[in-house]
């Protein structure tokens, strides 16, 4: 799921069979590990709370990166410094893109991911662009502009306002705006928002009866109706999807789609119209390899129509004091029983990291001699 440029070097594609390159990982001492999420989350806000120290506006883009202000003079000496007290704190080597606009500072901060660190935009840099590699570009425009012989970015760029905007619309003409050097995208927050949450996992042993599919779907639905209410959404659609494993003989792959008549974020609401779309689907014996849900056609949880002669199943005071529970404690302390206890179909995790920063049995022990 995720490589270092030494990987990438080996010719080990992205999303690969592990199974399938144990000969090339023993010959070259590459090193597999499970995902952790709770180290990488928690790292992610130590490296913010360390830019913060700066005092300087900064907005939050994903879990490993952020759009900093910097100022006009001495932003390339500023941007070391950063970047050595973000190491020095936290272990984390960071890169720095410094640039008038997001997706130029986008551009520099790729280079600078190659080396040197930190990399002041430079129009050079689009001379070898991809279009599909700049940001807000993504595959269905990437293609269209394939189509007009359109490759790299210098090019693009060169094109008038209003063939942009035929061929790309006005968010395109926003990206080109912004590859041009005018600042277009001033918050993030009025970027197009989420438009559905997928939660899924492979499993750690194969899952063959429908008791523990049952559970499965409930644990990812009980995820997915979480982050729902986190953002203040909701969802008139549910997909449940299940598969056995892709590379073995007599491959299956089913899903069953439910469109909800009420908007919900409820999770026992949610999980009930799941387990009847996963009996749908389900073969009995088959070894699954992976299962999941997906939520969409979301829509704020404070404007949703109701229904005139239906009740309202969001029961939001329940939901809120069974957030704010597990919130406090930092733990999934509450859970509904539909997602069971033992969970043997859990990933396996095998090769999963210690969690340093966030468990007192796995922090690490420093001796001297």
């Amino acid at each position: 799921m995720a490589r270092s440029k030494e990987a990438k070097s080996l010719g080990i594609p992205m999303g690969a069979p592990a199974f399938k390159y144990q000969t090339l990982f023993l010959q070259h001492d590459v090193i597999v590990l499970s995902s952790n999420y709770a180290l990488y989350g928690d790292m992610s806000r130590r490296v913010i709370e360390t830019i913060k120290t700066f005092s300087l506006p900064i907005e939050i883009y994903s879990i490993d990166e952020a759009f900093v202000i910097l100022p006009n003079e001495g932003a390339c000496e500023l941007a070391h410094e950063i970047r050595k007290k973000v190491k020095k704190w936290t272990g984390i080597t960071v890169s720095v893109g410094i640039a008038p606009t997001k997706t130029q500072a986008k551009i520099a901060n790729q280079t600078a991911k190659k080396g040197g660190g930190v990399v002041v935009f430079d129009p050079s840099l689009l001379q070898n662009l991809p279009v599909d590699k700049i940001w807000g570009i993504g595959k269905r425009l990437a293609k269209r502009l394939y189509q007009e012989r359109l490759r790299y970015a210098h090019e693009l760029v060169q094109y008038s306002d209003d063939w942009i905007k035929k061929h790309l619309s006005i968010v395109g003409l926003r990206t080109i705006l912004e590859l041009r050097g005018t600042p277009c995208i001033e918050h993030l927050e009025n970027a197009p928002e989420r438009k559905s949450i997928v939660s899924s996992r492979s499993f750690g042993k194969e899952v063959t009866t429908l008791k523990e599919m049952r559970e499965a779907i409930a644990s990812f639905i009980g995820n997915a109706s979480r982050k729902l209410r986190k953002e203040k959404l909701k969802a008139y659609f549910l997909l449940v999807f299940i598969q056995t494993h892709r590379f073995k003989e007599g491959y299956y792959s089913r899903s069953e789609a439910v469109h909800l008549p009420l908007a919900s974020n409820n999770t026992p609401t949610l999980v009930k119209e799941g387990h009847i779309a996963l009996e749908r689907i389900f073969k009995e014996g088959l070894p699954y390899k992976k299962g999941g849900v997906l939520l969409s056609e979301l829509v704020d949880e404070d404007v949703t129509q109701l229904d005139l002669f239906a009740k309202d199943l969001s029961k939001k005071k329940a939901m809120q004091a069974f957030d704010a529970i597990n919130a406090h404690y930092n733990h999934k302390i509450l859970r509904f029983a539909s997602e069971g206890i033992r969970k043997k179909w859990k990933s396996a995790s095998s090769r999963r990291s210690p969690s340093y920063t966030t468990n007192w049995d796995e922090i690490p022990i420093v001796g001297s001699l």
